[in-house]
This record gives structure tokens, C-alpha cells and sequence, in this order.
């Protein structure tokens, strides 16, 4: 008798796998954007200073932006 649960238990653990992994594949994937060599689109944005920054006055220089939600 316990030997039919373990079968039985393990028969579905198979199953839930094969089907986790089956989501998995089909699932889509996230789209992300190539825009290598591209110029980023221009904007404004106000520094922790509150001084204004805008990226189209930092052409070459490179830029790395770090978007901090904060907790303000």
C-alpha cells in the first residue's frame, strides 16, 4: 500500500515538472530593446540638488543613470 503512494506521489511530481517546465518554455520572454549605437532619446530630469539635468549636454561623455526610488 505504501509503496502504490510513494509510486503514485512520485508520478505526480513528474507531471507537475514536465508542466512547470512546459509553462516555462512557452511563457514569453521579456522584450528588450537592442538600441546599440543609437542616441538615447533626450530628457530633463532635476539632480538631489534640485539643479536640472539633461542628457542631450552630456554628448561625449559616457552616462550611467541609477534611477533611486528613494523612500520620500
Amino acid at each position: 500500500m505504501l509503496k502504490k503512494v510513494l509510486i503514485g506521489i512520485g508520478v505526480l511530481v513528474l507531471i507537475l515538472g514536465v508542466a512547470v517546465v512546459a509553462m516555462l518554455y512557452v511563457y514569453p520572454k521579456a522584450q528588450i530593446a537592442n538600441a546599440t549605437h543609437q542616441p538615447a532619446p533626450d530628457f530633463t530630469l532635476r539632480d538631489a540638488n534640485g539643479a536640472s539635468f539633461r542628457l542631450s549636454e552630456q554628448r561625449g561623455h559616457k552616462v550611467v543613470l541609477y534611477f533611486y526610488r528613494g523612500y520620500w
